[in-house]
């Protein structure tokens, strides 16, 4: 027998019961207040007396008496339901640390455990939410007040021509920042709405990830990086500009985060079933609370906000591989740096 079956198999037979328990208790009083009604004489039942008055007198009694009984015990369960009544309000109000906690019958224990679970779920998002528009405000803040300070600073004159162009490399870098951070944002926003892959091709993996390196040549030449890599030619079958942005992002990260002159190695291959990727970093490494936050839209393990980025590059690789039926997994601790591995399905 089904869960479902099972339970509406015992809620039937709960209802039932109780409907025969306030029958049985309806008769027992009733005959109860029948018996000292007739001894004490305020019921006379005679064969003088006719049968009629004295049965509408019985039915009256047993009538007050279950509509008695039904509103006493309906008061136990519907204690219950008025609980959850005032939790749903109060969780509609915003107070999502409300629980409840219903003991009997089971189903009401069951819908208890239920609704303290959603209430954590939602106290769970309604703090991504507060850290998402907290991080998404300081991250296009503070490079708008740095355009608007120096530009300020440009507009007075009376500067010298070196300190002048150093402002306007700073303001050229800030719009570049800002420009960046907005179209992650449009780029999230379109393949968090996508629910169906288009334009999917079959390409070879290895070519694309040695081109990813590439396009990252100046940043990694900057901090003198080297790679050790073992990267073979492996076939998969997706959408390549996605795809791409998995290899330049998980790339730029580790260039990002690694120490001058460190090595980051890259292996891509296949195991028969998927193309597993895998791209170490010797760089600072993560605790265990950071490993389970990185894929959180804005989130960034350093709170001071001084390592370049806006925390919208893993969740976009994330979201991308997941549409490809593909996994991504991180390992990391403190000091060791941090190892990302990605699996996509090969080819058909």
């Amino acid at each position: 027998m089904k869960k479902n079956d099972r339970v509406s198999f015992r809620t039937v037979m709960i209802v039932t019961g109780l409907i025969f328990l306030l029958l049985v208790l309806t008769s027992v009083i009733s005959n109860t207040i029948l018996f000292f009604g007739i001894k004490s004489g305020f019921l006379n039942i005679r064969p003088e007396i006719r049968l009629l008055p004295f049965l509408i007198q019985a039915g009256v009694i047993s009538i007050l008496t279950g509509t008695l009984l039904s509103l006493i015990l309906s008061r136990f369960p519907m204690r219950s339901v008025q609980k959850l009544i005032r939790a749903i309000h109060r969780v509609a109000e915003g107070h999502f640390d409300t629980k409840i906690n219903l003991k009997h019958p089971k189903e009401f224990r069951e819908l208890s455990d239920c609704f303290n679970q959603m209430t954590d779920e939602l106290a769970g998002i309604e703090i991504l939410r507060s850290d998402f528009i907290n991080n998404f405000s300081h991250e296009f803040r503070t490079p708008i007040m740095s355009i608007l300070g120096f530009a300020r600073l440009i507009k007075r004159g009376h500067l010298p021509e070196e300190e002048k162009n150093e402002y306007l490399d700073i303001i050229i870098s800030e719009s570049r920042r800002l420009s960046e951070l907005s179209s992650q944002v449009l780029n999230l926003s379109k393949v968090e709405s996508l629910t169906l892959l288009t334009d999917l091709t079959s390409f070879n993996a290895g070519e694309q990830i040695r081109e990813a390196i590439l396009q990252l040549e100046q940043k990694w030449n900057r901090r003198n990086i080297s790679f050790d890599l073992e990267i073979e030619n492996v076939k998969i079958k997706g959408n390549q500009s996605l795809l791409k942005e998995v290899w330049v992002n998980l790339i730029d990260n580790a260039v990002k985060f690694s120490p001058e002159n460190s090595v980051i190695s890259i292996h891509a291959y296949s195991n028969g079933e998927h193309m597993v990727f895998v791209i170490e970093d010797r760089g600072e490494g993560m605790d265990e609370t950071t490993c389970g936050k990185i894929f959180d839209k804005f989130y960034q393990g350093d709170a001071s906000h001084a390592t370049e980025g806006n925390g919208l590059g893993l969740p976009l690789v994330k979201k991308i591989v997941e549409l490809h039926r593909g996994s991504i997994k991180v390992k990391s601790q403190p000091g060791r740096g941090s190892i990302f591995v990605v699996m996509l399905p090969l080819e058909d």
